[in-house]
């Protein structure tokens, strides 16, 4: 898949920008479980074991091995792909074209969301909130004490405006 220069320039601002790390599609939840898991996908290999480099540092060796391309097409898509399935990416994107943000019990039902009625606090690790588990967090904010889709997060934005479009194009002209 190829990426356009200025498009390239743009995705790779946002990833070394995002908030939370690699905008949280990884299931893991803190550093050490995101590096394990970064590994076992064969990349960081020269990581080693109980190291603690800051997220800056990760990011710009996942760009120098492989490149904003890369890390979509490698990390991102297919994590994003495998967390919701195409039926709620293809929801949520009608949502998105829309101009609305999904409902909360269909995030509930498809087991996106589980409301929890009390959060005690956020938690951080290296200036960084960790962001909770549900995979509905990559798209949407939901507010935490009363359980609201609030609105959508900057990710939304870039897989459907972005790196979706990126992948239609890319798959269709691998297939003709």
């Amino acid at each position: 898949m190829n990426l356009g220069r200025e498009q390239a320039e743009k995705l790779k601002r946002y990833f070394i920008n995002a908030e939370p790390f690699l905008w949280g599609v990884l299931e893991a939840r803190n550093k050490k479980e995101r590096l394990k898991k970064i590994k076992e996908l064969g990349f960081l290999s020269d990581y080693s074991e109980g190291g603690n480099p800051i997220y800056s540092r990760i990011n710009q060796d996942l760009l120098v091995e492989l490149g904003i391309e890369g890390i979509l097409e490698r990390i991102v898509v297919p994590q994003v792909r495998n967390r919701f399935g195409e039926e709620a990416l293809s929801t949520l994107r009608r949502n998105w074209e829309q101009g609305r943000t999904p409902d909360k019990k269909y995030l509930e039902d498809k087991k996106l969301y589980q409301y929890r009625r009390f959060v005690w606090r956020e938690k951080w690790e290296d200036k960084r909130p960790i962001p909770p588990k549900e995979p509905a967090h990559i798209f949407v904010q939901i507010h935490p004490q009363h359980g609201f889709v609030e609105r959508w997060t900057v990710f939304a934005g870039l897989w459907f405006e972005e790196i979706e479009p990126w992948i239609r194009e890319a798959e269709s002209k691998n297939e003709g």
